[in-house]
């Protein structure tokens, strides 16, 4: 291998040992859950969703946050990429969020009419545990366990440290990789392409941005809609639930619509610019997307499918074969 390959290969390696840190952390989680179901067992129920939802919060932190911290840990010595928290935000940010809103709304109904087919959502929701927003108390433990502690702990480990330490191999490669393990790591079939073309978006906004915060607001308003959904359905008649949702949906539609075209726009004149003024005795920014020696894309996916990254990838598709299992047994 030639030694960007070595480093290339090297980061894919590290970034797999999180990843694996991050499947032990989540079958760990998984038999706390269930202890503290028997502990909350003699419990008043409010006392007992309260205390359950905030632990499990708090877990599902440590989750995502650990594997972040061991990346660290086992890269001493080794060169690695900080995440963008810059507060600053381009003035383009806003068309970038609404765009790709209106994209991953989208590409969840297109997600939506493929598990209608297979009618995998009928036998999946018996298995998967869903979360009830009846009481006042559910909407508000929904509200923060749901939309805000997923918006940025998820934002940290997948944008933060998977993509920007994958970056200097190729921007491509940085948001497309961190796109498919942000898919494979919600380990159900029925989120698989929905959360990939997610994933890209996010990885997008995060590269044009050039700061986490604006995946952290994407990423927090997309399942605070769904936060909402589960609230209409439960406290509404079908009609106006469905009626509502269609509304929020289409008013976030067309306003990515339009910051699309917004965004298309000043790109047409950012363009002109440049072909205006000219580049000579300028001196131009390095592209992001450049490095020293570049690696064959073969070799990129190659290098990329080592054996920790098989490993985790094994996991989690036997762990959507397993759901889809328990489901047609129950």
């Amino acid at each position: 291998m030639t030694p960007i390959e070595t480093k290339y290969r090297d980061t894919v390696n590290r970034l797999a040992i999180a990843l694996l840190f991050f499947e032990g952390l989540f079958l760990v989680t998984g038999g706390v859950t269930g202890v503290l179901s028997l502990l909350t067992a003699s419990m008043n129920d409010v006392v007992a969703d309260v205390f359950e939802e905030l632990v499990g919060g708090l877990m599902y932190c440590i989750v995502f946050l650990l594997p972040v911290f061991l990346f660290r840990l086992v890269s001493t010595g080794k060169p690695t990429v900080p995440m963008q928290l810059e507060l600053r935000m381009p003035s383009d940010t806003p068309l970038y969020l609404f765009s790709g809103i209106a994209v991953i709304t989208g590409a969840a109904y297109l997600n939506g009419y493929l598990v209608s087919i297979f009618d995998y959502s009928s036998f999946s929701e018996e298995v998967l545990w869903t979360q009830s927003t009846s009481a006042n108390y559910q909407l508000i433990l929904a509200f923060l366990t749901t939309a805000v502690i997923p918006a940025f702990v998820e934002e940290f480990l997948f944008r933060g440290l998977i993509l920007s330490n994958l970056r200097p191999f190729g921007t491509t490669t940085a948001v497309v990789a961190s796109a498919v393990l942000f898919g494979m790591m919600h380990q159900n079939i029925e989120q698989l392409l929905y959360t990939t073309v997610a994933g890209l978006v996010l990885g997008y906004v995060y590269v044009k941005t050039a700061s986490i915060w604006p995946c952290v607001i994407m990423h927090f308003v997309n399942n605070f809609v769904s936060v909402l959904r589960s609230v209409l359905i439960e406290r509404l008649s079908v009609n106006a639930a469905n009626l509502a949702i269609g509304m929020v949906q289409a008013t976030f539609c067309i306003l990515g619509i339009l910051s699309a075209v917004a965004l298309m726009h000043k790109q047409k004149d950012k363009r002109r610019a440049v072909l205006a003024t000219g580049c000579f005795e300028q001196d131009l920014d390095a592209h992001p997307d450049y490095v020293a020696e570049a690696i064959l894309l073969r070799r990129r996916i190659r290098l990329f499918f080592s054996v920790p990254m098989i490993v985790f990838f094994v996991l989690c598709v036997l762990q959507m074969l397993l759901v889809i299992g328990l489901a047609l047994l129950y």
